[in-house]
């Protein structure tokens, strides 16, 4: 027997549309990790992919949110999101995001999510931008995750890099690099957010 939720002991009990019990639906969600750091200074994002951490890139503190117990019959979504600025008077860069999931505890890792970001060049006054790449509601079992062999976690991780331009930064609340000067008003975090839906 399913007891009716309520908003409170004596109230009405919720229902779905059209008077059925409450229910829960695809997207749903169980539980979320999240976490939200200061990038140290101001980061050139490198020419290749590589991973991102508080420090910068390719430190092997790289930020990484983790669900213990996955379900293959479960979804995850994630989302990542940091502040970029072009210091460039004269050329634009492109930024491109990367997600990435692992099932073995970060042994291995697949790209699961990649977004790509013109950072225009020639903004008077310089301002950083929000970017961020998004990984939508995708079933445990293509994730790599077996029911049969208990799966202790799953990890997500994210990258960057700058395939055109080489003046594209990560802003921090300090200075940005490469002779920029100082960045005012900007947010300098990093965000990054794994769900486990229905």
């Amino acid at each position: 027997m399913t007891l009716p939720v309520r908003y409170s002991p004596s109230g009405a009990p919720i229902t779905n549309g059209g008077g059925a019990i409450l229910g829960f639906g695809p997207g749903a969600r169980l539980r979320l990790t999240e976490t939200q750091v200061v990038m140290a200074g101001s980061q050139a994002v490198p020419a290749s992919p590589d991973v991102i951490s508080p420090d910068g890139f390719g430190d092997p503190d790289a930020v990484v949110l983790s669900l213990s117990a996955p379900k293959e019959q479960l979804q995850y979504r994630a989302k990542l999101s940091l502040d970029v600025l072009n210091t460039s008077t004269n050329a634009s860069a492109q930024v491109v995001l990367y997600l990435d999931t692992s099932v073995d505890d970060g042994v291995t890792y697949t790209n699961r999510a990649k977004s790509v970001h013109i950072i225009g060049a020639d903004v008077v006054p310089q301002e950083a931008r929000n970017i961020d790449v998004y990984l939508p509601l995708i079933l445990g079992t293509s994730l790599g995750v077996d029911d049969s062999v208990p799966t202790s976690n799953i990890k997500i991780r994210a990258r960057a890099n700058a395939p055109v331009g080489t003046l594209a930064f990560v802003s921090s609340l300090a200075t940005s690099g490469g002779g920029g000067g100082a960045v005012a008003n900007c947010n300098g975090t990093i965000h990054m957010e794994l769900e486990e839906c229905f």
